[in-house]
Formats: structure tokens, sequence, C-alpha cells
């Protein structure tokens, strides 16, 4: 029977929340099991425990229970000693064709039970309609973190299928676990393994899910604490990768950002970071490590966020929680942008020079962008005094992709802008030398956001002399 353990999601993933409370966004052909069975297994051989599975209708689609929504089964497993199991079976419609070649994947809906899922409590088995239990892919099933707090458990059967069970296991000592399932799912027609929807290029780029994954650490030991927080587009919220007991010294966390489907070409992402704890902000920032993914594929070069970061970025990553925003664009050895669905962050924790504790590294928001648009330098003559700038946005001829404005700016973290135009002509270039202003994009549409700027210098140069005139007396 499969066990939920923290993994890497080596499957692209989907779409699923985007909006907050009971207001669900499920792809509009989305299938849901209209009926169910339950039960449960008490505690054998002289132990103690015992089972409940409370509400199970409310995990099935029905015409006065129409998912999906808010209501949930409540399965419980407890113990003195040894092993209760509650259990509840969600059956389709009908069978549903799934194959190798053609996989589907069934979601299932819960909460952030911490005890039952870091414990190994919760197992999913897929069953066809012989009750036979179906094979699926490597690894078992992911875990997946949506911004309003929901949990998202995904398996993809390798056959047919037309059941999917949820079986709840007690703490193997004295104790309680609970998990509620909300209902279950799968997008008919996907065209991978975990992403029934279709990508929309105008799509402003925030992810959909996240999930957590570590190495060199045991499970209990650490933690991404409000994992679904790194995506509400709220950047007063966050993610902290904390350690739950002793001081941890060595090892990795890290977190994956999962968007609906393979960016734009020469998309750039944004990730907005603090700390709170006694690090020295240079530890922080050679520490954290950022891998680009297409599918489970490893894409472009992983950067250190050392090599991202300006002095004065690097200033203000200290220990009082000031957020700091920064770019990564995915390119290949040879600079070239890189297509992606997924990007994530890797914390070493051997680096910090110091125990990662309670307090930690945090994640406000990480999205997608256009990368920097392309600007040519100019040069002004100092008697005139003007020089013609332009930009021009890298996306332009993605068709659907709607339009961009363009910012100007005389610094590099400048936050009011002198221009709004694309085509703009700076005045006062009257002193020889060398003057940056600075670009930046943004497409247009509903929680956008800039791209990386882009320096550019204008070269002020002092006019030449005019020739001397010799004057015959």
């Amino acid at each position: 029977m499969a066990r939920l353990y923290l993994t890497l999601a080596l499957v692209a993933t989907c779409c699923f929340i985007t909006a907050l409370s009971d207001s669900f966004a499920q792809p509009p052909n989305a299938v849901y099991p209209d009926k169910q069975t339950n039960g449960g297994i008490k505690a054998g051989g002289g132990f103690t425990g015992d089972f409940s599975v409370s509400n199970p209708d409310n995990a099935r689609n029905t015409v006065t229970n129409t998912k999906p929504n808010n209501n949930y089964a409540l399965l419980t497993a407890t113990s003195t000693l040894g092993t209760s199991t509650a259990w509840i079976q969600l059956e389709f419609p009908a069978e549903v064709p799934s194959s190798a070649g053609a996989p589907v994947t069934v979601y299932v809906r819960t909460d952030d039970n911490t005890a039952a899922l870091l414990g190994g409590g919760v197992a999913l088995t897929v069953h066809d309609h012989n009750g036979n239990t179906v094979s699926v892919q490597a690894g078992g099933y992911k875990t997946y973190h949506s911004a309003d707090g929901s949990v998202f458990l995904a398996v993809t059967p390798t056959a047919n299928f037309k059941y999917i069970k949820a079986t709840l296991s007690s703490p193997t000592a004295l104790g309680t676990n609970t998990l509620k399932v909300y209902f279950a799912f799968y997008g008919p027609g996907a065209t991978n393994t975990s992403n029934p929807y279709p990508f929309n290029v105008a799509d402003c780029g925030s992810p959909n899910v996240t999930s957590k994954d570590h190495s060199g650490l045991t499970i209990g030991n650490f933690e991404v604490t409000n994992a679904g927080n790194a995506i509400d587009d709220q950047l007063g919220t966050k993610s902290s990768f904390v350690s739950t007991g002793i001081s941890l010294l060595s090892g990795h966390i890290k977190q994956t950002f999962f968007f609906n489907g393979v960016s734009n070409a020469s998309d750039a992402v944004r990730v907005v970071l603090s700390q709170s704890g006694s690090f020295l902000a240079a530890n922080v920032a050679s520490s954290i490590t950022l891998q680009a993914y297409n599918g489970s594929t490893a894409v472009g070069t992983a950067p250190l966020v050392s090599s991202l970061l300006d002095a004065d970025l690097l200033g203000l990553l200290g220990t009082n929680d000031n957020q700091i925003a920064f770019h990564f664009a995915p390119r290949d050895g040879s600079g070239n942008s890189v297509v992606f669905d997924r990007v994530e962050l890797d914390l070493n924790i051997g680096l910090l020079g110091a125990g990662l504790g309670a307090n930690g590294i945090n994640v406000h928001d990480v999205r997608r962008a256009p990368d920097m648009p392309s600007a040519l330098a100019a040069t002004a003559c100092a008697n005139i005094g003007t020089a013609l700038l332009s930009a021009v946005a890298p996306q332009l001829s993605i068709p659907g992709i709607g339009g961009f404005s363009y910012s100007w700016y005389t610094a590099a973290h400048a936050t009011v802008p002198i221009s709004s135009a694309q085509n703009w002509t700076p005045t006062g270039l009257t002193t020889p030398g060398t003057v940056a202003y600075y670009v930046e994009t943004t497409k247009t549409g509903t929680g956008c956001i800039a791209s990386p700027r882009r320096k550019v210098d204008v070269t002020v140069v002092t006019p030449p002399a005019p020739p001397s005139v010799a004057l015959s007396p």
C-alpha cells in the first residue's frame, strides 16, 4: 500500500485553485465520483483502537451536493496501541481509460493535516471495475498545496480505473489521526499527466500549486510552513523554511512552484524573499539555488541567488524581515532562453553559517514576468542635450499574448518612473560623461508584474570644435 511521503513532484501539475474561500476553479469538464463506500478496521491482537467515517456522502457529487464545494467527509482513526484504519472509496460514473502511454491523473482534495500527512498515515489506492488494484506511476502520489490552504493528493494510474480509495491509519502509539476528504476529480483530455487546463499565453504567470521536498533530512525535523502563502499573490504572507526541532546544521529543503503550462519564450521569474534568522545576508544568498524544469527535466543552468543580486539588494537581505525582489531568467549554457513549467528553490542549510531554527528563510511571492526588454545605448551631443531611447518587449511576436507597457527610471531600484513612453527622448544631457537609465516592460492584464530592468547608457559627448577659418585681409 502506497504511503505519503514528501517527494519531488515529477509530473506537470494542475491549475487547481485560483480563488479563495469556497470558490474553486476546477476544469469546466472535471469529472467527480458520484458514489461512495466506507469502512475501517479496529486495532486487533489485543490492542485497542477505533475508527469512524463521518458524513461520507459529503465527498461525492450529487444533485444537492454539487462539486466542487467545501463539504467533506471526516475520517478518524484512533489507537492506544496498534493501528486502526478508516477508509472511503469514491466511485466515478464510468470506468476511466488510462494507460502508461496516455495516463490520467486523479486528484483528492484534503487540507494540511501535518500529523497525518507527514507521519505516513495516509494512503491512496486506485482500483478497476472489478475491484483489482491498479498500478500507478513510480513514486506513488504527489502532494500539492494551493493558495487557499487546500492540499491535493495526485495519483496517476497506468491502467483503466473506476475507484479511488483514501485510507487513514492511526499513529503507531497512543493518538488520533484525522483526514478531511472533500472530493476527487480528473480532467478529461489532459495533454500531460496532471494538467487538464489549456495554457493561456496571455496568463500573467502566478503558480497554481506548490510542493515541498527535502534531502539529507528526516521528516519531522523540518517544515515548509504555510506553503501556499508563497503563491497567494499577497506580499504580506509567506511560506517559511524552518526547523521544527533542534537547529539543523545540514541538508536541503526545497519548494517547487508549478505553473499551469510551459512558459512563453523569454519569460523570467520574479522571487520575493526575506529572512528571519540570524544569518549573514551573503550566506543566505549563497545558500539558495534556483532551478527551472520542464516536466521532470531540468532545463537551463541553476544559479545561486547571490549571482542574481546586486550590492543594494544584498544589503537589504538582513535579519529584520526586509523583502527583496529579484528576477531569475532561466537560460542554457549559451545564454538562450529556455521553456519551463516549474521552478525549484533549494536551500542548502550547511552553507548558512548558522543552524536553521524556528526563524528561517521566507518566500513571499513567485511568479512569471516577461524577460527584460531590448534597448540600445545612445549618444547625445552636449550642445543639443537630447537622445532618442527606444525599448522593445521580447515577446511582442507571440500570437495572442496581448500588449505591453514601458517604464523608464533613473536608478536600478527607483520606484517612480520618469517616462511611460516606449520611445522616449530625455533632455538636459549637457554635461559630457555617461548617464544611465533603466527600462522595464509589463504585460497588460490583471496581476501582471514588471520585467527585470534593462540598463541603457547614454554617452554625452562634447561637440567637435568648428574648424578655424582663415580671413584674408
